[in-house]
């Protein structure tokens, strides 16, 4: 079995993924599992790997580290930051850590910028990669409906923007990847199949019953979600407005 790593924004669907093809296959880390983030099951984000991206994206010139920052990333700047750096001790640590766990598995909505730093010491052959998708509106919505403010523009903006990077990653080092629809998820049958074939492993139907568990809310009206969009969204402004420097 090879490693994996999931690369996707935040919001597309990631972490439900993630726990299906990690579930009792894969190294993520135990603290990895637990609920974090809205998601009542874990993100299956492992801690370390959060830290390091963190630091990789503080050590560019990004101070706002939340996996889906608000200033815009340039991709250049993080390649330089490869090149004026030298002692990477502590991320071949991590790396080598998780090789001896292998198969390893890494989740992390960061990673879709700070791959173009791992990839300077990953090894390509022995790693798939899952490229997640989701439409923008639907992005959009999942942040409001879990209390996370931002401008429809910011959040499309920042979609492009990560989805771009994943690209330009791909195509800039040729490698192939298995994409993912988030709506491809509810379908447990053709994913199965679909994850299967590609990863080369043994997904079942139970598996993806003792993972994946919807989250079920009462579908929303649209002027009920423009009320509760602009109330939350007026709010987070005020109190930024009024926050002591």
């Amino acid at each position: 079995m090879k490693n994996v790593i999931i690369l996707g924004a935040g919001r597309t669907g990631s972490s439900p993924l993630a726990g299906l093809i990690a579930y009792k296959r894969y190294y993520i880390q135990q603290e990895a599992i637990k609920s974090r983030g809205g998601y009542p099951d874990g993100d299956y984000e492992n801690p370390e790997l959060i830290k390091l991206n963190q630091d990789i994206l503080m050590e560019s010139g990004y101070g706002y580290t939340k996996a889906n920052i608000n200033k815009s990333v340039n991709i250049d700047t993080i390649k330089q930051f490869i090149h004026q750096n030298k002692n990477f001790s502590k991320y071949h640590d991590f790396l080598k850590n998780c090789n001896e766990h292998s198969p390893w598995l890494w989740k992390d909505p960061r990673l879709c910028y700070t791959i173009h730093f791992w990839k300077e010491l990953i090894n390509f052959d022995q790693i798939k990669f899952i490229f997640i998708t989701r439409d923008k509106k639907d992005i959009f919505r999942s942040y409001t409906k879990n209390n996370i403010y931002c401008t429809k523009k910011d959040v499309y903006q920042k979609y492009e923007e990560q989805v771009d990077s994943v690209k330009l990653f791909f195509k800039e080092n040729n490698l192939n990847s298995l994409n993912i629809h988030s709506p491809e998820l509810k379908n447990k049958e053709k994913l199965i199949e679909k994850l299967n074939q590609y990863l080369e492993i043994d997904i079942k139907v139970s598996d993806y019953d003792a993972v994946y568990k919807p989250n079920i809310r009462k579908k929303e009206s649209g002027l009920h979600f423009w009320i509760r969009y602009y109330t939350g969204f007026i709010k987070i402004m005020i109190e930024r407005a009024f926050k002591p420097l």
